[in-house]
């Protein structure tokens, strides 16, 4: 029975990380950005954001624009914190060198 406790409670640990909002830049960039700029940052739906791109040249402010405003296809959003915002600006910035 004491076994059993034990098992519960392990699992019940482990479970209640499930759903919690992603909090490091590439966790967030994943969850928020990934599906349309690329996992890899190569563009998919969205435009390249990695190294090289022609994205990578943008400022910060027009990468804060671009979220909170919306650009081309993509629609403006508010669902992102201001720091949650500057965590993936920063792995951006990371990633791009």
């Amino acid at each position: 029975m004491k076994r059993l406790g034990v098992w519960l409670l392990l699992v019940g640990l482990l479970l209640s990380g499930c759903g919690q909002t992603p909090t490091t830049g590439p966790a967030l960039y994943a969850r928020h950005c990934g599906a349309c700029h690329g996992g890899d940052l190569a563009g998919n739906v969205g435009p390249a954001l990695g190294a090289g791109s022609e994205a990578a040249a943008e400022s910060d402010a027009s990468y804060r624009a671009a979220v909170r405003e919306g650009v081309g296809d993509m629609p403006a959003t508010a669902r992102l914190s201001d720091e949650q915002l500057d965590k993936i600006i920063a792995y951006l910035r990371e990633a791009q060198g």
